[in-house]
């Protein structure tokens, strides 16, 4: 009896607690118009705030739920602005857990594209994992709960809002807390000019498109080798144990070269790595050739999901085949009836092959209590 009331003590000491933990992480949030710098301490996590300070636009709850999840009381969504004159300079959007959980926050699914800039999984074991991507969003039509409520204040506050950003997004997460930051990068406060476009896929942002826009190509480079230092910053924070509070610096761009130049000054550092003997003559020719070939755009090199099914398909066709041709001769004794039966299973049974392998993996997959699913919030901006 007194064992059966200890625990039904602890466990009610453990849900007072929980909720206590809720009423407290409420009542810590920043009101709109706060200024920070160096960095934004919310819910015992650290996130490093790059080039000098940045205003609270809102910090609210965001109407993401899943309950896979767990209890993980509510996910609570930040949106900060970086000011240069009357315009949004950028934009830092957070997304982090109120309280702890024990199933695990996966992977943002940015991270496994093959058609942004930048995608890189930096590692991923278990409930661990780290990741962070370059590309760029378009402001929702359908706005989230937190940014109706920066926008206004950006509008209270008369301030122009880009319609297409630059965004580096960093997903750091263990089994118990995530930190999804974003960084979307105005434009227009960089030299570029504006777009209009209304679909992502058209914009002159398209990583397959940099390579003959200087100026975009050299943000955009710019920004991603920012992104391979502040993602160790993004984990430290996770963490609550950023090295210190020095200041850091927002991505640096330098002067724009024609593309044609950057490519002549990479040859010649290539020439001199292979003449000190740094790399082989093979390295050599190789590296060249795919400079020569392919430019300086750089993306992901994560394979899509339609293209590994689609490699799949025809790798597990051509095995079957095979041993199918055998078969139907054997039973018809016809070669053009063997032949005309081997041609209707590969098409038929390859596009069923090809359908079943998609819909299983984004609709039917098992769940997983780790890094390997996929765990996407509601952001401010999209990029499909």
């Amino acid at each position: 009896m007194i064992r059966t009331m200890s625990r039904s003590l602890l466990v009610a000491a453990t849900l007072v607690a929980g909720l206590v933990a809720g009423i407290a992480a409420q009542a810590q949030t920043l009101a709109p118009g706060t200024t920070l710098d160096r960095v934004l301490r919310v819910d015992g996590k650290q996130v490093p705030l790059p080039g000098g300070s940045w205003v609270v636009a809102t910090d609210t709850a965001s109407d993401w739920n899943d309950q896979s999840i767990g209890a993980f009381g509510y996910l609570r969504t930040l949106v900060l602005f970086r000011i240069v004159g009357s315009r949004v300079d950028t934009v830092l959007e957070v997304n982090t857990n109120v309280l702890p959980t024990t199933d695990g926050w996966g992977m943002a699914a940015a991270c496994n594209r093959a058609d942004l800039v930048l995608a890189v999984v930096r590692y991923r074991a278990g409930w661990d994992g780290s990741c962070y991507f370059v590309t760029h969003t378009l402001l929702a039509r359908e706005p989230t709960p937190a940014w109706r409520k920066a926008r206004d204040f950006a509008v209270l506050k008369g301030l122009q809002i880009s319609r297409v950003w630059l965004t580096a997004g960093f997903r750091t997460a263990d089994r118990s807390d995530v930190l999804d930051v974003r960084f979307h990068f105005a434009p227009e406060t960089r030299g570029i000019n504006s777009e209009t476009v209304d679909r992502w896929q058209d914009s002159a942002w398209m990583a397959t498109k940099l390579d003959n826009d200087p100026l975009r190509y050299a943000l955009a480079h710019a920004v991603s080798d920012w992104t391979v230092s502040y993602s160790a910053l993004v984990d430290a924070g996770l963490k609550n144990r950023l090295p210190n509070d020095d200041a850091i610096a927002m991505p640096q761009t330098a002067n724009a070269s024609p593309v044609a130049d950057v490519i002549a000054r990479r040859l010649a550092e290539l020439e001199q790595l292979r003449q000190s003997g740094t790399i082989t003559p093979e390295e050599y020719t190789a590296q060249t050739a795919a400079l020569k070939e392919h430019g300086l755009g750089s993306s992901s090199t994560a394979p899509d999901l339609s293209v590994v099914t689609a490699v799949k398909a025809i790798s597990y066709r051509i095995i079957v085949s095979i041993s199918h041709i055998f078969v139907d001769y054997y039973w018809t004794g016809n070669y053009v009836a063997a032949g005309a039966l081997e041609v209707l299973q590969i098409t038929i049974n390859s596009a069923k092959f090809y359908m079943h392998e998609v819909g299983w993996a984004k609709y039917m997959g098992i769940p997983r209590t780790d890094a390997a699913r996929t765990i996407d919030f509601k952001y401010i901006g999209v990029d499909v």
